[in-house]
């Protein structure tokens, strides 16, 4: 989830060539909050035996597969988040151009602000909630310890899946640990092609066979899934034009045969997305450059709202209970319009904290550690 920004190595690409890599973050934060729209049905925690259908939800013929899947969209983040991370660092890291403290402290500032404002305002929601039902919603190990550990953004580094107080942090927490495997193996060089094959073998292989639940496991497939991404994009560049054309048919191929494979349920859907979003990323980049400013600009506040509509949408879904009186029945939910609402106060709210929040806290620690640099 990380917004592209100029490489450290290397002249900063021409302004329009990653936007295509925006729109995709943008349609995967949309497909989460789609997924996790059946929140707004659920009263108390969410368990193992608790049933919904989607159907009820709105415009559910049209928006099936993100009510049904749309938590897949956190895959295709990850892989996102890997070819950023190597278009980049990788070079950088493994010349040893970035420092490690360089490298945690760009991280820092980046993720920290938000998650720890969105951590606290969860506070009173949570007490609210509770006063009102005596349980919580939704996400249920809100104690001290989930508490200190969301603090230090290692919230499921213990690979419990024990999700507490604004959930979908979880997937941020897992990718962290993933940005130190990707800095220590890119120190290492371990950043050509077929190194970046051999990861995303490993990890595949694991998966495969289920040697361990842990979610590092997967969320390192679809990132080194989306480095290779990377390393197929800088070939294609340098590529014929005829090479390209030829690239771009099989890859048409590709999705449509995976595709029909994945609406017969040959084809898991987690499969589907490995084999989509590569995919998608390459398709993107090629044909989303507009020569207009406004589209440009557009494109790129689209991409800003990302990864706060993720963590505001369940704080906001949560005041929303409360102020229902935690009685779903009182609220719009089938309507076309709640959900429309849903979006727009979302991914608005989203725009407005990027650009009031995560941009200046993220200038200004940055700027901060620059001047403890210098003086030192």
């Amino acid at each position: 989830m990380s917004a592209p920004t100029p490489p450290v190595t290397r002249p900063a690409a021409p302004a329009a060539t990653l936007l295509g890599l925006e729109l995709m973050r943008f349609v995967c934060a949309l497909s989460v909050l789609l997924w996790h729209y059946q929140h707004f049905y659920v009263v108390g925690p969410v368990t193992a035996d608790l049933v919904h259908d989607h159907a009820v939800q709105p415009l559910a013929a049209w928006l099936a597969p993100f009510y049904g899947h749309g938590w897949l969209g956190v895959q295709a983040f990850w892989a996102l988040s890997g070819f950023i991370f190597f278009w980049k660092y990788g070079q950088a890291v493994a010349d040893g151009k970035v420092a490690a403290g360089r490298f945690a402290w760009l991280r820092f500032s980046r993720l920290y602000p938000l998650h720890l404002v969105t951590l606290l305002a969860m506070l009173p929601l949570i007490a609210w909630y509770r006063a009102q039902t005596g349980q919580d919603y939704v996400y249920t190990h809100n104690d001290a310890e989930h508490f200190v550990l969301q603090l230090f953004l290692a919230s499921d580094w213990a690979g419990r899946s024990e999700w507490s107080f604004n959930g979908p942090i979880w997937s941020i927490s897992i990718e962290v640990l993933a940005y130190g495997v990707f800095f220590a193996l890119s120190r290492l060089g371990w950043v050509r092609p077929w190194q970046i094959g051999a990861v995303i073998a490993a990890t595949g292989a694991i998966y495969a066979l289920k040697l361990t639940p842990h979610p590092l496991v997967l969320c390192l497939f679809f990132f080194y899934l989306g480095g290779l991404t990377h390393a197929a994009w800088r070939w294609l560049q340098a590529a014929p034009a005829s090479t390209r054309r030829l690239a771009h048919a099989g890859m048409a191929v590709a999705v449509v045969l995976g595709t029909a494979l994945a609406a017969t349920e040959v084809l898991r859907p987690m499969f589907y997305v490995a084999l989509l979003t590569p995919l998608a990323m390459l398709a993107l980049l090629a044909g989303v450059q507009p020569r207009s400013e406004r589209i440009a600009r557009g494109l790129t506040t689209l991409g800003h709202t990302t990864y706060a509509s993720y963590l505001l949408h369940f704080p906001l879904q949560l005041l929303v209970a409360n102020l229902s009186g935690v009685d779903p029945s009182r609220l719009p939910l089938h309507s076309p319009g709640w959900l429309l609402g849903y979006l727009v106060a979302t991914f608005g709210l989203a725009a407005l904290t990027y650009r009031w929040l995560e941009a200046p806290a993220q200038a200004a620690l940055r700027r901060w550690s620059d001047h403890r640099r210098v003086k030192a």
